[in-house]
């Protein structure tokens, strides 16, 4: 199979360029003296939690300014991100297996950081760290001074792996203290150190859910179901030439193209890089007659499952312009795929290629959002080939345009 993957790279170099891109949403800081500053924060396609921030007072400021742990306590996004200073210690002790210790190691150092609020209720606050060693978590009562990192450490002794999860004792005195211990203490018991899993119980420590978290912050949901309607403009062709002496028109054909989508925003609150998967039925069909009296008909019907990386370059709330690469996974069905001969006052049939029913595309699509309804998208397939023979094979290439509806 020729090398299509090579278009998979600008999708993979995609989140590079986030860095360069400015994403002001309206917000707040509050600095060092108490005093609340309203106007406008740059969130980014953060992988770690920043040490800074951009700030500027208008949309028109030409000269922004950095802030930092040591110029401000907290700052928030409206309806986006919110985060708080922390100065105290922090636990570096590996979670990865790959990077395990050889005994208990507690390790820590002091540093001052912003934690990322992921839930907040009446009762606690769970909040987030992410650095270039892990994922931390750290919570804080109503009424605490500051927020306390939930400890979970992992180690190697005598070769066996050992887990210690001390956060599930931290979480369950948090219960005990605010009323809910008898409703969480198995659901404590089964949660995994991670934010979805500590979310569930910051929730229902805090008598709350999802849906009102969102209702409260006004915070963007993490995932967009649509479906889509359009058309295939199919392209079926010979590797070595075998259509040749078939009329060019024969080779195209047009097909509906229908398809239900997911898209997971990686950040809900830039809305940049997203990862799409969709589910897909079209066809390609081949119909042609040659000078002397040879047919060949074949019709191909196929779903496929689409995963795609997507990026937003041009991003904002009323229209959205992105590109999307990534590839098709294949079922397809047959009919036709015969050779037939009229000639000397017989007709004869033989059959025509090996072909696969299972095979690979590498889809590419540009489009527009509007109004975050209506996604207006363009794709271009380069030839696949779909054929057990590689010598002797046919491949399909395709346009496609459709409307993508999302769903609310």
């Amino acid at each position: 199979m020729k090398p299509y993957y090579k278009l998979l790279l600008p999708a993979l170099l995609l989140p590079l360029f986030s860095a360069a891109q400015s994403n002001y949403k309206p917000g707040y800081v509050v600095t060092l003296k108490g005093d609340t500053l309203r106007g406008f924060i740059n969130i980014k396609e953060w992988a770690v939690n920043p040490r800074k921030i951009s700030f500027k007072t208008s949309t028109n400021d030409k000269n922004p300014r950095e802030l930092g742990v040591s110029d401000i306590t907290s700052f928030a996004a409206t309806n986006s991100e919110a985060y708080q200073r922390y100065i105290g210690l922090l636990n570096v002790d590996p979670t990865q297996i790959s990077s395990l210790s050889n005994g208990r190691n507690t390790d820590t150092k002091t540093d001052s950081i912003f934690l990322k609020t992921i839930q907040k209720g009446a009762n606690i606050t769970l909040f987030e760290y992410a650095d270039d060693l892990k994922n931390h978590y750290f919570v804080s009562g109503s009424g605490d001074a500051q927020p306390t990192e939930l400890v979970y450490r992992v180690y190697k002794n005598d070769g066996k792996t050992i887990n210690e999860d001390a956060y599930k004792q931290q979480l369950f005195l948090l219960s005990e203290k605010y009323g809910e211990s008898k409703n969480l203490k198995t659901t404590i018991e089964k949660a995994d150190y991670n934010a979805n899993d500590l979310t569930e119980i910051a929730q229902l420590i805090n008598k709350t859910n999802s849906k009102q978290d969102a209702t409260v912050s006004g915070a963007s949901k993490g995932t967009q179901f649509f479906a889509s309607a359009g058309v295939n403009f199919g392209n079926i062709t010979s590797g070595i030439g075998a259509f040749k002496e078939f009329d060019s028109k024969s080779a195209s054909s047009v097909f509906p193209r229908i398809a239900l989508g997911i898209n997971v925003l990686a950040n809900p609150s830039t809305g940049k890089l997203i990862f799409r998967a969709q589910l897909a039925y079209t066809g390609n069909k081949f119909k042609g007659s040659q000078t002397g009296g040879s047919t060949y008909s074949l019709t191909q019907n196929n779903i496929s499952l689409i995963p795609q990386i997507l990026y937003n370059f041009y991003n904002i709330d009323a229209f959205k312009l992105y590109a999307a690469a990534g590839a098709a996974f294949n079922l397809s069905t047959y009919s036709g795929n015969k050779y037939t001969y009229t000639g000397a006052g017989k007709t004869t049939v033989t059959d025509g290629y090996l072909l696969q029913s299972n095979w690979i595309s590498y889809p590419f699509n540009i489009g527009v959002v509007i109004d975050k309804k209506f996604d207006i998208t363009a794709g271009y397939i380069p030839n696949a080939i779909f054929t057990k023979d590689n010598t002797n094979y046919l491949q399909v290439s395709a346009v496609q345009i459709a409307l993508n509806y999302y769903f609310k």
